[in-house]
């Protein structure tokens, strides 16, 4: 991937981050001064600008995120307890000579303590993470797409993107910073894991998704410009006709594409004929229609080659002046 892509994926990643859900965390406690104790609770507080929502409570012997054990006899009993669970510990107490991944030394500070909470909390979530998601096997996006979990709805996650695929709307729900134009890159990467999720989860989770829902449609159409090596070729001489407009934006597709698109919503084509009479690359032409038939446009392929294209009449004048009132274009000169 070039700079400019992989500047653009990092700057996606923090923005997503700032939008990700806040992920909940069970702290126990055992054997604290009333010192510490005091600057753990704040340190714990802090955390909920990393997304990470801590409850402390003191240790029961039963399962937790993480123990934070002092040095008192208490402590001891408390640590064999947790090891027996494994449950990850960090310990604060003055046989503790300097500051270790899991123990630091007597009077810590706040931001000792809550640097240390963020790195073993983090180290927790991800291996539960990886644990929850071992039945998912990694999938390529469009996988995804032709094949809809039960109920319709997926979270497609590579690293820190994260997006959901609704079948049922035939749409995806991006995160904020990222566009179509920077995911289509990203589909054919077998990174992805694919987790089924109903709609009560999604929303209450994953709604901060639901103002960016972008159609198959024009997904599919971002394919066909930036990576149409991803799509099936139609067959030699297939007729198309589009059923209605594609949903797209106006930056979504090429200038040139406009023409070819409304000459198929007026009536069928081959894509050579088409080609010959937009004066385009027939690469490019073989493009929309793969687009135009991955995403539904196409209701039903007939093998029948279309007779000779007529002149264009009145109905395709307007249509093509609408078309270029929607889009801004001139089409008095020119290709058009």
């Amino acid at each position: 991937m070039s700079r400019a892509g992989t500047d653009a994926v990092g700057g996606i990643s923090a923005s997503f981050c700032m939008n990700a859900p806040i992920r909940h965390f069970k702290v126990a406690v055992a054997g604290l001064d009333l010192l510490h104790a005091t600057r753990l609770k704040l340190a714990c507080s802090l955390l909920l600008a990393e997304r990470m929502d801590v409850t402390l409570h003191p240790w029961n012997g039963q399962h937790a995120d993480l123990l934070v054990v002092g040095g008192d006899a208490s402590a001891a009993e408390a640590t064999r307890e947790a090891e027996a669970l494994g449950v990850a510990r960090l310990t604060i107490a003055r046989s503790v000579q300097a500051a270790t991944a899991a123990a630091l030394p007597h009077g810590a500070s706040v931001r000792d303590i809550n640097q240390q909470l963020a790195v073993l909390l983090a180290a927790t979530g991800a291996a539960e993470d990886d644990a929850a998601s071992l039945a998912a096997l990694p999938v390529s996006l469009l996988q995804a797409l032709q094949s809809p979990a039960e109920g319709g709805m997926l979270l497609l996650q590579r690293g820190a993107v994260r997006f959901a695929v609704d079948a049922a709307t035939r749409s995806v729900a991006l995160p904020p910073g990222l566009s179509l134009a920077e995911l289509v890159p990203l589909l054919d990467d077998q990174a992805w894991s694919s987790t089924p999720l109903d709609a009560a989860t999604f929303q209450h989770q994953y709604g901060y998704l639901l103002p960016r829902r972008r159609s198959f449609e024009a997904l599919y159409f971002s394919i066909a410009r930036h990576r149409p090596s991803l799509l099936d070729a139609p067959a030699a001489g297939t007729p198309v006709r589009l059923q209605h407009w594609p949903d797209l934006e106006h930056s979504d597709v090429p200038a040139e594409w406009l023409l070819p698109i409304a000459q198929l919503h007026a009536r069928r084509w081959t894509s050579s004929s088409l080609a010959a009479a937009c004066r385009l690359p027939h690469d490019t032409v073989q493009s929309i229609f793969s687009a135009a038939i991955a995403s539904g446009l196409v209701p039903h392929q007939e093998n029948t080659v279309p007779s000779p294209p007529r002149s264009a009449g009145l109905r395709d004048s307007r249509f093509l002046s609408w078309v270029a009132r929607r889009f801004g274009l001139d089409l008095q000169g020119g290709r058009a």
